[in-house]
Parts: structure tokens; sequence; C-alpha cells
């Protein structure tokens, strides 16, 4: 049966080039989920952030799997090749890593507590994360590597269930630096910030609408030009950087405060 037509949301306008290219995408889908599954030690969900990559026969096309598809196109410079080959990398690493069950892991409140939450939306609506570096325990938060990357997995997780794919498609980050110094940037902190943008730029592509960086100090330009080194131009772009923050500067406070 063909697809009927649906009318697109804001997240789901693409140029006629880009169209074209998640058509081409789109028809691979079932050998793409064949591909992770050879891959993986797990077995592979078909569906990725709550979208069903393939849906039972419907009279409407879901376009909110053009979306997914098409960030993992740009992420790749619009090389199809490259594409599918980190979508199927992104679902055998989510079976691999468990992230289908990671939101009902539980991690302890005097590690993390304080640490980083999900706290309302800015204007256009997008959920918006929290992340706090001063006064912590780097050795206490950051030793345990595996432990931080699942619990920051299940952070993020948390905000990609906020995404209908239909007019929000991304996310805001604010990084508060309030109280950091010179020396909290050690061993334990560089490892993991590392580890974190590798990981969250194989797996969630174009799922970051701005990353706000607030009361940075001024030195904070030697931390952002070590981190700059693991991150693409497009990326970089998105970042703000300001040396005071105001919650309701972009977020709605009436927002019940979640995750936390």
């Amino acid at each position: 049966m063909a697809d009927a037509q649906v009318k697109a949301g804001k997240a789901q306008q693409f140029s006629e080039s880009e169209s074209k290219l998640i058509a081409e995408l789109r028809v691979q889908l079932p050998e793409i989920l064949q591909d992770a599954e050879k891959a993986s030690e797990k077995p592979v969900s078909k569906a990725l952030w709550g979208v069903e990559l393939l849906p039972a026969e419907a009279t409407e096309r879901d376009l909110r799997i053009d979306v997914i598809l098409a960030k993992f196109i740009r992420a790749r410079n619009n090389d199809l090749k490259l594409a599918r080959e980190m979508l199927v990398n992104t679902l055998k690493w989510r079976a691999e890593f468990g992230v289908e069950g990671i939101l009902q892991e539980e991690f302890p409140k005097d590690v993390f507590g304080n640490v980083g939450y999900l706290y309302g939306h800015d204007n256009d609506g997008r959920p918006v994360t929290y992340n706090f570096y001063g006064g912590l325990d780097n050795k206490k938060v950051f030793g345990d590597l595996d432990q931080f990357l699942r619990w920051r997995v299940q952070l993020h997780e948390r905000g990609m269930q906020q995404l209908d794919f239909v007019d929000v498609a991304d996310m805001v980050q604010v990084h508060d630096y309030e109280g950091v110094g010179l020396l909290s940037y050690d061993k334990f902190a560089r490892a993991a910030s590392k580890a974190t943008v590798q990981l969250m730029s194989d797996n969630y592509p174009e799922t970051l609408a701005t990353k706000i960086f607030a009361n940075v100090p001024g030195w904070g330009e030697t931390i952002f030009n070590i981190i700059g080194r693991w991150l693409s131009d497009e990326t970089k772009k998105k970042f703000v950087v300001t040396a005071g923050m105001r919650l309701d500067d972009c977020t709605d406070p009436k927002e019940e405060n979640i995750g936390k």
C-alpha cells in the first residue's frame, strides 16, 4: 500500500536533496537492522529513540523515521555509505550497552545527585539538561568511568524521551562551571569528558541544538581548546559561552524538575 500524505511538522522539513538521501537510506533499513544484529552479541531493538524503524504496514508514512535518518545523514555530511555505517554501529552499541533498559537503572544519589538533571524547556519546546562541575569530587564522580557513562546516557535518554520528532527533534544542554578551579580539570575529568564526547558524537547525532557554557571562568578558554580537538566544526558552532546564567533565560520556570 502506498504511503498516504501526512502533514509535516517543524522538524520534518527537508530540502529536495535531503529527501532523496533519506528515501534511499530508508529503503535500506531492513538490511541495516540485519547488519546490526549480525554484528551484535545481544539482540538489537528495531526501535530507535522510541520510534519503530520498521513499522507495520500503515496508511500514513511515519515521518519521524525520516527525521531520525536525516540526523545520521547530516552527521556524515550527506555521505550515505557513512550514514548507514553509523546507524548500524549505533544500533549495535545500544544493544550491547543495554540502553533499552537504562532508564530503570538506579545510581547512587551521593555521587550523582548534584551533577546533572533534566529541567524544563526552552522557548522552542526543547528539553534542557543541566550539568554542574563546581565542587565535585572528581574521583568519586568520574573515577568509575563506566558508571559515569551509564548515568550520563540515562540522563540523555530522559531528554530523548521528550522529543516527538515532529516539531521538536533536539535538545539544549547547559554546563555550569560556577565554582570550578583550574585544577578541577584533572585526569578523571579529562577522561570522562573525552569518553562522553566520543560516545555522544557516535550514537546521538544531531540531537543537540545548543550547548550553553555558563559561569565560565577566565581560564575556561584553555579547557575549550582541549575539548575542541574532539569535536567537529559544526558541533562547535552550537556552543554559547556566557559569564553568568539565569534559569528563566532558557527554560519555562513552570516546568517540573524531572529526573533529579
